[in-house]
């Protein structure tokens, strides 16, 4: 019998919209999906095409199930990843099958570079520095040293192609363009941000589950020069998280989600201290600990808690948990003394009468007759998440962070929808901060 439970967060997407009548069809539907992620010579060598080369990999292969680097040859990666020493390397631990040309049947094609189009649905990864998206058509690629830009572009990718699995049809790839350094605006190609900036050299990371970890990714690809990192994660990881978790593979079920992305950040050259319990205000800051707070929290009332907890910023990163709201990004960032309280909605997650809706569906009836009663409300009670969601918040969140690091103002709240995501809104801004709270240089 098929362990539905292993992807239930992804196909929750289909079941609990009734876009899927069955977890069956919603796993056939997901592993109908064949992603060929094509990579030019030009691009193999630089960090924002591997950083996209990756996130493509990792995030197909966890959506749907299988994936296929196509590239003429190995590279040696450029960031310190716990990965391998080389991209063909890398991308076989995050479960890709490596070939010189696509394979016949693939279904979509994920382009980073100079390369040709060829036949069938593709869509190509597109950056300029600080500006990233995604293009139809073939378009020279701008200034490739940021690997932030390689992230998003290749999460904005694979999210059009999950795109058509809700569909249940091949939807048109289409072009799509943000500033990663000004989300709030439009993107413009005369000003595509700095190439000289400061970047926080100690964080304290709350919550390592599928948000945490995208922080994590992204600033493991980024490149800095590392400092000191808190993480701070009670849980285990369950075989739910592996579809969801960038970090995760399934070598890592039973192991502790701190620890794991401590290993990450380890390798990527920080010093990583770990704390295997919750967070209830209650730990007392000195002046030694990270001035800057990252919270990946699911319930908002701890998330409360926390801005009001004394730490110089806090960027909190939410996302929505329904089939219908899950690809909405909000970024929240607290200033220290700063109120807070109208930041947060006080419903953050599904009502017991939608709970017990979703139960009655035919989805739901089906899977009852498999595992019962009692496993159903697991089912029913879990998130809808997938794991190119977290890659871009987490790109965005660092770039926030990288802005309060560099003494830029950065926005109090942004809303995106990765679906149209140069359509952000915002309200009011975080002013520039007077002085730096700890940071180092990075010139790309």
């Amino acid at each position: 019998m098929t362990n539905h439970w292993k992807r239930s967060r992804i196909t929750k997407a289909l079941t609990d919209a009734a876009r899927a009548r069955t977890f069956e069809e919603a796993e056939a539907r997901l592993d109908a999906v064949r992603v060929a992620v094509v990579v030019g010579v030009d691009q193999a060598a630089t960090r924002a095409g591997q950083a996209a080369a990756l996130t493509a990999i990792v995030t197909a292969r966890k959506c749907f199930g299988r994936v296929t680097l196509v590239s003429e040859s190995d590279i040696p990666l450029i960031a310190k990843l716990p990965l391998g020493a080389t991209l063909h390397r890398a991308a076989r631990r995050l479960g890709a099958r490596i070939a010189r040309e696509p394979p016949a049947r693939t279904t979509h094609r994920i382009i980073v570079g100079d390369v040709a189009g060829g036949h069938g649905w593709a869509i190509r990864c597109w950056w300029d520095r600080w500006l990233s998206g995604t293009r139809v058509h073939d378009e020279t690629m701008g200034d490739s040293r940021m690997a932030l830009s390689g992230v998003f572009a290749a999460a904005l990718a694979v999210r059009q192609a999950f795109a058509g699995v809700l569909a249940g049809k091949v939807l048109r790839a289409r072009d799509a363009t943000v500033s990663l350094w000004t989300p709030w605006k439009g993107a413009d190609r005369t000003n595509i941000g700095p190439d000289s900036f400061d970047v926080p050299d100690q964080f304290w990371f709350l919550g390592l589950g599928h948000l945490g970890q995208g922080f994590v990714w992204n600033l493991c690809l980024l490149g800095s020069k590392g400092g000191r990192a808190i993480l701070q994660d009670d849980q285990t990881i369950g075989e739910e998280n592996e579809a969801t978790s960038l970090l995760v593979t399934g070598d890592d079920i039973g192991e502790k989600k701190a620890r794991i992305a401590a290993m990450w950040l380890d390798t990527a050259g920080w010093t990583a201290d770990v704390i295997e319990r919750r967070h209830h205000g209650d730990i007392q800051l000195t002046p030694d600990d990270p001035p800057y707070l990252l919270s990946g929290l699911d319930r908002v009332e701890p998330r409360r808690v926390m801005a009001k907890h004394g730490f110089d910023y806090m960027i909190d990163a939410g996302l929505g948990h329904g089939p219908h709201d899950f690809e909405s990004i909000q970024l929240r960032v607290i200033a220290k003394g700063a109120s807070s309280g109208d930041l947060w909605s006080a419903q953050d997650h599904a009502s017991e009468e939608a709970l017990s809706d979703r139960q009655e569906s035919a989805a739901y009836k089906d899977l009852e007759k498999q595992i019962g009663q009692c496993g159903i409300v697991s089912f029913a009670e879990a998130s809808t998440s997938v794991p190119f969601v977290g890659a871009a918040t987490g790109a965005l969140v660092i770039a926030q962070a990288i802005r309060l690091a560099s003494l830029e103002p950065t926005v109090r709240f942004l809303q995106m929808q990765l679906g149209a995501p140069e359509m952000a809104s915002v309200a009011e801004f975080v002013e520039k901060p007077s002085m730096n709270v700890g940071s180092h240089a990075l010139q790309l």
